[in-house]
């Protein structure tokens, strides 16, 4: 389960909150009152055991996220797929 480490009242971490969001990707939301959490400034992201912080590691781990919620979805539906190759080939 994806974790938000976050301050009540902070911007950059409504932006990485709707990233998640936007993902559709289920997180739990934990509202701190001190600065940091696993000694790394809030906001911070806890997948598993990974830790990630600061502004630019976070938008490449939503990056990361969103491609592998991509081809999670890809095959999670009840449609059929056909190869696109050229059947005389």
């Amino acid at each position: 389960m994806i974790e938000l480490w976050r301050a009540k009242e902070s911007q950059e971490a409504d932006w990485v909150e709707a990233g998640l969001k936007e993902l559709v990707l289920g997180y739990e939301r934990v509202e701190t009152e001190a600065d940091a959490a696993f000694g790394l400034p809030l906001p911070v992201l806890r997948h598993d055991e990974r830790l990630v912080s600061g502004s630019a590691a976070l938008q490449a781990y939503l990056d990361e996220l969103e491609k592998l919620a991509e081809a999670w979805r890809l095959f999670q539906s009840d449609a059929c797929y056909i190869d696109e190759c050229d059947p005389s080939e």
